[in-house]
C-alpha cells in the first residue's frame, strides 16, 4: 500500500463589508490577508511542492488565499466543482481526479471538516479560516478513498502560530 497525502486548507477570513456581494464574490478581510502571510511561513517551511498537485476552489475569496500563499510561484488549478459546502462533493471529485502526486485542496466549511471527520479516524472539533490539515492516506490511487482510510498527521489553525499577532488578538 502507497501512502498519500492529502492537504487540506480553508480560505482566509473573508469580508462582510458588502452585504450585496454573492457568496462566491466575497474578498479576503484585512484579517484574512495578514493570516495568509503567517500561514504562507509555516507551509513554504513544511512542503515540498513538486510533489504535490494544488486545487482550489474558484471563489474570489479561495483565489486571493491561494495568491497570498503561493504568490504565483507555484501552480493552482482553479476548479468550479470544489466550490462546494457538502464533502461528499469532495470525495466525489477526489476519487474521479488522476493524479499520482500528493493532493492539496483549498477549500470552504463545512465541506472541509465533514471530509477530515469523514476520512481521518480521528475526528476535530473546529477547522477556522486559514487552518491547515495533513492527513496521511494508506491508497494506492485517489478512487480508493473512503471512511476512515487516514490520520491526521497535523492540524494548524493560524492563530496558534507563534507569528500570529494580528491587532493584538
Amino acid at each position: 500500500m502507497i501512502e498519500k497525502k492529502l492537504f487540506l486548507l480553508r480560505h482566509a477570513k473573508s469580508s462582510w463589508k458588502n452585504l450585496e456581494l454573492d457568496d462566491h464574490e466575497r474578498p479576503l478581510s484585512e484579517r484574512g490577508i495578514f493570516s495568509c502571510k503567517v500561514m504562507a511561513t509555516h507551509i513554504f517551511k513544511k512542503l515540498n511542492f513538486k510533489d504535490i498537485s494544488i486545487f482550489s476552489s474558484n471563489s474570489k475569496r479561495t483565489q486571493e488565499t491561494c495568491k497570498k500563499i503561493f504568490k504565483n510561484s507555484i501552480k493552482v488549478n482553479f476548479e468550479s466543482e470544489l466550490y462546494t459546502f457538502n464533502f461528499n462533493d469532495l470525495i466525489k471529485w477526489i476519487k474521479k481526479i488522476k493524479i499520482n502526486k500528493n493532493l492539496m485542496i483549498v477549500g470552504h466549511n463545512p465541506a472541509l471538516i465533514d471530509l477530515i471527520n469523514y476520512i481521518a479516524k480521528d475526528k476535530i472539533i473546529k477547522f477556522p479560516t486559514c487552518a491547515f490539515c495533513e492527513i496521511n492516506l494508506y491508497i494506492n490511487s485517489w478512487s480508493e478513498i473512503k471512511k476512515n482510510t487516514g490520520e491526521i498527521k497535523e492540524l494548524q489553525l493560524v492563530k496558534r502560530l507563534k507569528s500570529y499577532n494580528y491587532k493584538n488578538e
